[in-house]
């Protein structure tokens, strides 16, 4: 029926031999791309020395009256199933207005920053 050579029923690798290999080696996204970044608590020793770092030191006493200075506290809030979520409402409540400052200080938490 005039197939041409190598197409047609797919061929089964000899035994013994290899897999086939896929020629593209699959995607990476950018961020798998780049050297882990470690977890906050093995960058901060608390809340206070994060939001110094990031600049935001004056929202340092809104988390010592919630009583969330634990960095090991914050990163248990952010793995759970809806936790980044969670922390950004939190991090609302306690009156950090600013979006920006929201998504700055759950960054650091996850270790994206």
């Amino acid at each position: 029926t005039g197939r041409l050579a190598g197409q047609g029923e797919p061929q089964t690798p000899a035994a013994g031999a290899p897999p086939a290999q896929s020629a593209a080696p699959p995607l990476q996204s950018p961020v798998a791309a780049s050297p882990q970044r470690p977890r906050a608590s093995e960058r901060w020793g608390d809340a206070a020395e994060m939001l110094a770092e990031l600049s935001l030191s004056q929202y340092a006493s809104a988390f010592e009256e919630e009583e969330m200075t634990s960095i090991e506290l914050l990163e248990d809030i952010v793995s759970r199933g809806d936790g980044e979520k969670e922390l950004m409402d939190a991090l609302k409540e306690m009156g950090i207005k600013k979006m920006g400052h929201r998504q700055t200080i759950v960054g650091a938490v996850l270790g994206k920053l």
